[in-house]
Parts: C-alpha cells; structure tokens; sequence
C-alpha cells in the first residue's frame, strides 16, 4: 500500500510538474532518421500547451535565419455567409496592430528591418501565417507574432482602410483565368456546400462591416485548440518549449465548436458534365475532376493517388502523354491530387491542349478513360509503390536545408491533417502497399462521377457560354454528357499504345560522400579550384565537405554566336527549348521522380544549362541531354505545334496584368535583350521550318562555356564531366572578344526625368518609376543595401497601408551591369498612374524632409547590423551555394572577395555619409528617372481621372444656376 501511494503522489507530481511548464511533451511516434552529416545536431520536439495549441519545435545551431508558422483551423469554409470573405479579410487585420504592439506596421518593419519576410494565406480550411527574420531577432519578433492571436487590435479606422486592399485584390483576380475557373467551380458546385460562397471578399459584401462583427467572427473561430504553431530557430530546444509556453499560452481559446460541413462538395451540375468556360488569355486546358471520399482523403495509408498520379502523369515513351502527343492533342499533363480540406480531396488529371486537341477534347477523355480502365483491369504493379517508398525514404534520411520561411511555412500547412504524435512520418513515407485499396481508387474513378471542366475559346470547342459568374464575369457553359458517351467511355478498351512505365533506372543505390573530410563547417564564400582557362571556355570546382549531401550541382553558362538578344534569335531559342523538353521528356520522366532534374533556359546573350540532385545517376543524365542538345530537331509538324503554343505564350503577354506589363516595357528600354512580345510574334510570324533546322544545326557550331561544378565529387571526375561536355558538343572556339555584350540604358546628371505612357485594354493601372544611382561602388552600395531595405516596408505602408492606392505595392534596390537604381511599383484599380508617380514622388520629398524621423540613426544601425548578418550568413543548401559561387565568378569577374568588401563598406558607413547618399540617390537633385505610367480599364464606379477640356467646351456642356 505504501508503494502504491507513494506511486500515485509521483505521478501526481509528475502530472503537476507538467502542469507549471504550461505544456504537455507530445510522445514522439515517428521513427524516420535524417542521416546528412550536417543535420547531425538538429533536435525536434513536440508539445501541447495547457489550451490545446500544438507545437512542433525545430532546433537547429547552424540555421541561417529563425522563422515561424502558425496554422488555425479555420479559413474560408467558416465564412459568415452574411459576410462573405471575413476570413481572407481577418488575415489581413491581423497585421494591423494588436493591443500590446498597436502601432500599425511595427510587425512589418520589424521582420523586414531585421532582415526577414513574411506573409500569409486563406485556404478552404486553414490560415497560415509565416515570418523569417534573423536569428538575434527571432525572440523579439516572435513575440510581435504571438500577439496577433492573443490580442489583435482590430481598429475601425484599420478596418475602413483594408478594406480597400481586399477589394483591389479581388479586382487583381478578376482577369486571372485560375481565379476564374475557381469561381467557376464554386458556382457550379454544390450550393449547400461552404465553398459555394465568395471567399475573396470585396467592398460590396464587406464594406460597412462594424468592429463587433469583426471581433464576434475571430472570438468564435480562432481558437487555441485550432492551432498549430511551427518554430526553427538556433536556439536551444529546452528554451525554444519555454518560449512557446510563454508567448502562446495566453492565446484564448474558444467555446464555440466547429462544425465541418458533410455535404459533397460536387453538384450534380459538375458531374457528368462538360464545364466549358470561355479564357481571358489564349489558353486551352481539360480537367477531368473527381471528388474523393471523406474516408480516403483522412487515411494517409491510402496512396493510390500518388501511384495513379505518377502514370498518367508521366512522359515516358509508352505513355498517355506520349500517344496524345503523337495525335497533336496535348501540349502537356500532370495529374494528382488536390487537398482541399482535412477531409476534402480532388484527384485531377490536366492537359494543356493544342489548338486541335482544344477542337477534339471528346478524344483526349477517351484516351483518359482508355487508360484508366486497363489500370483497372491489370492493377498497379507493386514496383511502382516500392520505387516511390525508396525515393521518400532517401529524400528524407539525405535532406538538405531549405529555406527556413518554406521549411516552417510547409510543416504549419502539413501538420492540421497529420496528428502531432506521429508527424511527419505519415505525411512523408508511403508504409505498405495495398493492391485492394488500389483497385477500390481506381474503380470510384467512373465517367458519371467525373467533372468535366474545359476552357478554350468556343470557337474551338464548339460550346458557346450562356452563363456569367457572379464575381469575376467568366462566362461558361454546362453541357450533359449523354448516358450513352459515358457508357461508351466506362467500356472503352485498352490502347495498345500506352502501357506502364518501366523501373525506375535513375534512384540511387551509392549514397556515399565522396570525401570523408570536413566537420560540416559552413563558410560564407568558400574559393572554389580553377580547373581549367582556355579558348573553349573557363571550369570551377568547389567539392562540397560542408553541406554533406550526396548531391551534384551543375552550372553551364553556354555562349554561342547565334545568341544575340534580337527577337528573331530568341524566338528560335524558345523553339529549341520545347524540342529539347520534348525529346527529353521520356529520361526526365524518371529522373525527376528520383530527384534529379535539369533545365535549360536563355540568359542573356547566352544560354545555361542545370543539373542538379543525387550525384550517382547525375552523369547518365547528363549524357542524354548533350545527346538531345546535339541533336534537336524536330518534324515539321512540331514545328506548327510549338510554333502555335508559343504564338499562345506572346500574345498572353499583352492580357497579363497590368504590372507585368509595365515590367516588360520597364525591361525593353533598359536593355539591348528585351525585345517586346509584339517582337516576338513579328518574329515568329516570319520563321520557316527550315530556318529553324538550321539554327539547331549550327547552334553549337562555336561555343566558350562557362562552368561550375560542386557537390559530391572529386577534382578527376570534374575533369571527366568537363571533356565529356566539350566532346560532345563537338565545337570550335568562341573567342571571348567577339561575345555579344548585354547593355543597358544609363542616364547622365543632364537626362531626366522621363515619362513614358501606355495603354492596355487589362483591368488596373500600372505605374513603375525607376531612379539610377550610377556605377557601383562599395561605398554607394553600401547605402544602396540600406536604403533598399528600409524602402521596401517604408513603401509599403504609406502606398498601401495608410493611402490605400492598390494591392501591389513594392520598393526595391538592384543591380544590373555594375549599375545600381532603384524601382518602386504600384498596380492600382482606383487610382491613375500620373497620380501614382505624384504620390510617388511626394513620398520620396518627404523621405528625404523627415528622414531622421522616418529612418532614424538607431534603426540605421539596426538594419545595417542586419545586412551585414545577411551577408555573413552561408547559403542555405548546395544548390544555392553553387548559384553564389557561379555569379561571384563570373558575373562578378571572380571576386570571391564581394561579399567581404561588401561588408567592409557598411561597418565603415556612418549615419551622416548614409544620409547624404539617400539624398543623392532619391531627392530631386537626380534627375536620371525613367517613369513608366500604363492605363488601362477601371471597374465600374471606381475611376477618377482627370478629363480634358477646353474652358470653352466646359462652357457650353456645363449648367449654370444663379440663387432665386
């Protein structure tokens, strides 16, 4: 009895001892191993504090930033349906001050005086809110984010304002063809479904809302027990659960509950019909829709998904997408599904359509159904699982550091579906397969539970639409499928053109490190060997002994003479570009799925080439794509097809939104490579077969490369890579003299200010004023950084958060040429781009008036402790390590030192010095700007512009009244 007793008082003891720490320890049940070397001394721990808020804590010493996420179980599905968009709405209070920081953009300036980001999201079921800032500056900041849930201001004045920004965001999506589709769906759905409401929000359904509702909305719905915090940070894990406690456990939590809607999310408006939906821009797409069952999307054994996802999503020779290619239908596909809720999933398969596939898009579904309903009858084989397990498990146990604002902002999304006690064991690795859970997926995939959405002109399609979406204006049609199609399709037999993939012939075996050396250590700038320097080109070497992953990365820049920034040239490089996509697209079919990819893109007047992933199969791909480089023609059919789809791509660039747009004249006049899409379309409108045949005959006739190797492997092997590149290509030498140069447009003191103005029949204004500061120095740049930095959130508030002139509002710092500027862009529906440009200007005199207020000599202290801890700080992964060897390299004329010059200017940068550089770079007195001001449509009740009138028009259009 008396063991008993005193049993019981010390799990009494126990159980109070947890109780003071305000926070439970969560059993970890997960049993994955991270085995890179320099992960080594990562810790985790889970806890559930004494409200019910989750916690899962990462603590890394060798984190380049700290960073946080929090994700409620609450997003646009709990709407208040008088006040649709309240959720969106609330997010964007929640930055807006709270009772214990209730200065509106101090969280703001915070994180970005401190060198980090931040954002958030509404989804259906959740909201996630993300920030990043560096390590001395977490505790600080994390006690700001803490805040916005435990007591949010939510001030009127605020509320009145924001308002503005959630209705121009709304404004920004109405010509977005993804929104409208959407919208769309919701429409179309089920209308007892909470996805059937407006989940944007704008003025017209929350204008007028009061403060009580706000509050009354957030009191019922955030709630502590919906909650689900990540932190990643250099400190201790011990202080890291102590932290949370602290700051988190005075969130409220809610007494009233939530309850998820049961209804399906699918009508029977969807089912069984083609949705047709008429584009803004020239696109063509099919989506075949199915809506999952509850029961499924909650299992995270189920993976039927991702196996059915992989073969029609794949490219491989005896593919889906192989055989639609070949008929001329499709331009590509993917497949997969959508998690729309915790409960709520779409298994979707997509095909980007050609012209003709746009006309015969009844063929495209047979193929579909061709090829689901052989699956069906021979099943998935289990090598398919067992190569997607391997690869989990290896991306897993071999992960390199990522991002720390993605790498938190992932966990917060992944962690409502998963339970704590096991995360992230379930959400990452596959456990068995289940053939009869495999064979119930595919058989729910029937013709008559399918939507079918199709968005193509009805010129093509042949569907004219007879019905407007309420909120955007996209115009659709339903259409039933007869019974007797959907038949006809449930019985179509198998095509004997498409068959399963074959194994996967590129997932590694040797994981091994080439090199044992190196106690993963992380340097800023280590000085990579110069291997090689002669008339064909220029090698560096770096052999990764800090990262310690078994991965390569490989960096090519390729100058060829036919590479010369005009429009005719870059129209035939883009046609190389999907001829060499296309042809590669059966290796990449499995390469990619064992994390091993490739691009090739133009970059100026060259083109680069990547490679990057696990280092064993990273030579055999490299070998097939200077196989295909060397060799990439294509039939004249293609050259119709490619021709088309990019005829498609230029044209849409005159229906992007307005700030697009603005960039791309922005990009035109400052540059000798940036011909504009009418350019383009001249250009390609004048091209032959044969003249492209002929560019890809002699593309690499004459090359010099410039090249970075790094990761896994040794100085012999870099060697081997390096003469197995210049073998191939076969080439003679480029010399480096007769390199065509990019230029750029510089003004002098006695040019300026400029404006340049434009239209466009797009919704919204654009305004985009650019301020050249001259050639760089370290001095100049070291103000430059600075300003940038304090510009961005400056900007911000007053154009957004105080004027309320568009949802789009940014300011930055760059470089380009060794010449530094700076760029401030606004995309606004309710305001002109003259009047932007003026309020630009306005701000930047003020700036300069009140400086010592706005940017005092503490916060200039602050930001410039920031930037330095920035460039102090390693890269975060190999990939990014092996970009910032490549540019200091050759960008940078190989001065590996940048970075500590760099540095070195800003620790010798005073206050006054900086001072006096912020007035030269921005007052009047520099007069070298370049304002580019594009108008185009205002919704209806929003413009106000300026009229021009003669006095004598006015006169006579105006009415004259005199007092009685």
């Amino acid at each position: 009895m008396k063991t008993l007793i005193l049993s019981l008082v010390c799990i009494t003891s126990l159980i109070w001892a947890d109780s003071s720490k305000g926070y439970e320890e969560v059993q970890d049940q997960c049993d994955l191993k991270i085995l890179t070397r320099s992960l080594s001394e990562r810790k985790t721990a889970k806890i559930r504090l004494n409200n019910g808020l989750e916690a899962y804590l990462i603590s890394d010493p060798k984190a380049d930033q700290s960073a946080a996420a929090l994700s409620m179980e609450v997003g646009s599905w709990n709407d208040d349906p008088q006040y649709p968009g309240i959720a969106h709405f609330l997010e964007h209070l929640l930055f807006m001050g709270s009772e214990t920081y209730p200065e509106e953009n101090s969280y703001d300036k915070q994180v970005w005086d401190n060198g980090g980001t931040l954002n958030a999201y509404t989804a259906p079921d959740r909201t996630v809110y993300i920030f990043s800032v560096n390590n001395d500056a977490f505790l600080t900041t994390l006690d700001m984010f803490s805040h916005m849930f435990v007591d949010p201001l939510f001030n009127p004045s605020g509320i009145k304002r924001e308002l503005h920004a959630v209705d121009q965001e709304h404004d920004k999506n109405i010509e977005s063809d993804g929104s409208r589709l959407w919208m769309v769906f919701k429409e179309t759905g089920n209308p007892n479904h909470p996805n059937a409401l407006f989940s944007t929000g704008n003025a017209e359904t929350l204008g007028g809302i009061p403060q009580k509702e706000v509050k009354r909305w957030h009191k019922n719905n955030y709630s502590s027990d919906r909650a689900h915090l990540v932190l990643y940070s250099t400190l201790p894990i011990e202080e890291l659960k102590a932290q949370t406690a602290r700051l988190f456990s005075s969130v409220p939590q809610s007494t009233t509950s939530i309850t998820p809607s049961k209804e399906k999310l699918f009508s029977e408006k969807q089912e069984g019909n083609i949705i047709a939906v008429k584009p803004f821009k020239d696109l063509r797409s099919l989506s075949i829709e199915w809506e999952l069952s509850p029961e499924y999307v909650q299992n995270f054994d189920n993976k039927a998904h991702s196996l059915l996802g992989y073969i029609l999503g794949g490219r491989h020779a005896s593919s889906l997408y192989t055989q639609l290619k070949d008929e001329g239908l499709i331009e590509d596909i993917s497949s997969g599904m959508m998690r729309a809720g915790k409960e709520t999933g779409l298994f979707s398969i997509s095909f980007d359509l050609t012209p003709q596939g746009a006309e015969q898009f009844e063929v495209v579904i047979e193929r579909c159904f061709q090829t689901l309903n052989s699956l069906k009858a021979s099943g998935i084989p289990p090598y398919i699982f067992n190569e997607m397990k391997t690869m989990a498990k290896i991306d897993y146990e071999f992960q390199s550091r990522v991002t720390p604002y993605v790498f938190v902002q992932s966990h917060a999304q992944n962690l409502i579906d998963e339970p704590l006690e096991t995360y992230p064991l379930k959400t990452t690795l596959p456990t068995t397969y289940n053939g009869e859970e495999t064979e119930k997926f595919l058989a729910n995939l029937t013709p008559e539970s399918a939507a079918y959405f199709v968005i193509a002109s009805p010129e093509l399609t042949g569907i004219h639409p007879d019905k407007k979406e309420t909120w955007t204006g996209a115009e659709y049609a339903i259409r039933k499928i007869s019974p007797e199609t959907l038949m006809a399709w449930n019985a179509l037999p198998a095509h004997p053109k498409i068959a399963l993939p074959m194994q996967n012939h590129f997932i590694p075996n040797n994981l091994k490190l080439v090199t044992s050396e190196g106690d993963g250590t992380i340097y800023v700038t280590p000085r990579p060997q110069k291997l090689v320097e002669n008339d064909r080109g220029t090698l560096y070497f770096w052999e990764d002994t800090q990262y310690q992953v078994p991965e390569i990365s490989w960096i090519l820049n390729v100058y060829t003479p036919l590479i010369d920034g005009t429009a005719r040239q870059i129209v035939l490089f883009d046609l190389f570009s999907y001829t060499l996509d296309e042809k590669l697209a059966p290796t990449l079919s499995f390469a990619q799925p064992a994390s091993l990819g490739m691009s090739c893109y133009p970059n100026d007047m060259k083109f680069s080439l990547q490679v990057g992933g696990y280092s064993e199969k990273a030579p055999l791909l490299l070998n097939e794509i200077l196989k295909e480089l060397k060799n990439c023609k294509m039939t004249k059919e293609e050259f119709e097809l490619y021709s088309a789809a990019l005829k498609s791509n230029y044209a849409n660039v005159g229906k992007a939104m307005p700030m697009i747009q603005g960039l791309e004249i922005y990009q035109n006049l400052l540059f000798n490579n940036a011909p504009k899409h009418p350019e383009k379309l001249a250009a390609l409108q004048n091209l032959t077969y044969e003249d492209y045949l002929s560019f890809a005959n002699h593309l690499l006739d004459d090359c010099y490369i410039e090249a970075l190797f790094a990761g896994n492997m040794t100085e012999k092997e870099a060697h081997q890579t390096w003469t197995t590149i210049h073998e191939k290509f076969g080439a003679n030498p480029y010399p480096k003299k007769d390199h065509e140069k990019k230029q750029m447009l510089t003004l002098s003191a006695f040019q300026g200010p400029y404006k340049i103005p434009a239209q466009t029949e797009c919704l919204g204004n654009a305004a985009i004023l650019m301020i050249q500061q001259g050639g760089m120095t370290f001095p100049k740049k070291a103000s430059h950084s600075i300003l940038g930095t304090a510009l961005q959130e400056d900007f911000f508030d007053t154009l957004r958060t105080k004027q309320q002139t568009a949802y789009i509002a940014k300011a930055m710092s760059a470089e380009e040429e060794e010449q530094l500027y700076n760029l401030f862009l606004v995309q606004s529906t309710s305001h002109q781009p003259d009047e932007l440009i003026a309020r630009f200007e306005l701000f930047l005199e003020t700036y300069i008036k009140d400086f010592e207020t706005i940017l005092s000599e503490g916060r200039f202290e602050l930001i410039k402790s920031n930037v330095i801890t920035l460039l102090e700080t390693p890269p975060t992964n190999l990939g990014q390590m092996a970009s910032q060897l490549h540019a200091l390299a050759f960008t940078y004329k190989g001065d590996f030192e940048r970075r500590e010059k760099l540095i070195a200017a800003l620790k010798d940068l005073t206050y006054e010095d900086f001072k006096k550089d912020t007035a030269t770079f921005l007052s009047r007195k520099n007069p070298k700007r370049i304002a580019i001001m594009l108008e185009g449509k205002q919704p209806d009740g929003k413009a106000f512009r300026y009229e021009g009138i003669t006095a004598e028009n006015l006169k006579v259009e105006g009415t004259y009244i005199s007092l009685p």
